[in-house]
């Protein structure tokens, strides 16, 4: 291994990085751009590490790395969070599982494909980022909806034209979702036919 891959390698097990950007790593040592990426690469073939995609590596030093924190260093500097399908899924409320990440920003829509899976990207307006919060798992974090947001998120999408996605469908007899909190985040999205949808599956 040559010095400088050496290098960066024990700034990964000192630092506890797990996703980061080839710029994170620059911040810690003396080494230039095009050094830093020789260095990365070398390492990514010893399969130390993983490139995301251009300019975003994975430590392959962590064991438990979730998918879904790669969100918001692929949307960066725009906001994003894990919503829709995959949260609906985790939480039980849909028979649905899907077999990609899904996330929203108020950033461009995109589909990455990684070597860590693939991540659907979904644009929401700016005023519609929130009803999210950051989950731990193991080291890791990542910002994710809570169940009642992503349903609404799924619902707007569903409801918007052009949008590939379509509306949630419900696992067992009886949606899992707070109504209360479905209300009153459906009065803060302030979208009539969102309204009208959820009165005719008997959730306003």
């Amino acid at each position: 291994m040559r010095r400088t891959a050496a290098e960066v390698l024990g700034i990964l097990r000192k630092s506890g990085l797990r996703i980061f950007r080839t710029g994170d790593i620059a911040l810690l040592t003396s080494l230039d751009g095009p050094a830093m990426v020789k260095a990365l690469s070398r390492l990514a073939a010893q399969e130390l590490v993983v490139k995301v995609r251009r300019g975003i590596w994975a430590s392959r030093l962590v064991g438990d790395l979730n998918p879904y924190e790669m969100v918001p260093h692929l949307t960066a500097p725009w906001p994003s969070y894990v919503s829709l399908h995959s949260i609906l899924s985790d939480e039980g409320v849909v028979e649905e599982v899907p077999h990609v990440v899904y996330a929203v920003t108020s950033g461009r829509p995109a589909v990455y494909r990684t070597p860590l899976g693939q991540v659907h990207v979904h644009h929401l307006p700016p005023r519609f980022i929130w009803g999210y919060s950051m989950r731990s798992s193991g080291r890791g974090a990542y910002p994710v909806a809570d169940r009642e947001k992503a349903f609404l998120d799924l619902v707007y999408l569903a409801l918007s034209r052009r949008s590939p996605l379509q509306f949630p469908h419900k696992r067992g007899r009886a949606w899992r979702l707070d109504r209360e909190k479905i209300r009153e985040y459906a009065k803060r999205f302030g979208f009539p036919p969102m309204f009208r949808y959820l009165k005719n599956i008997g959730l306003y």
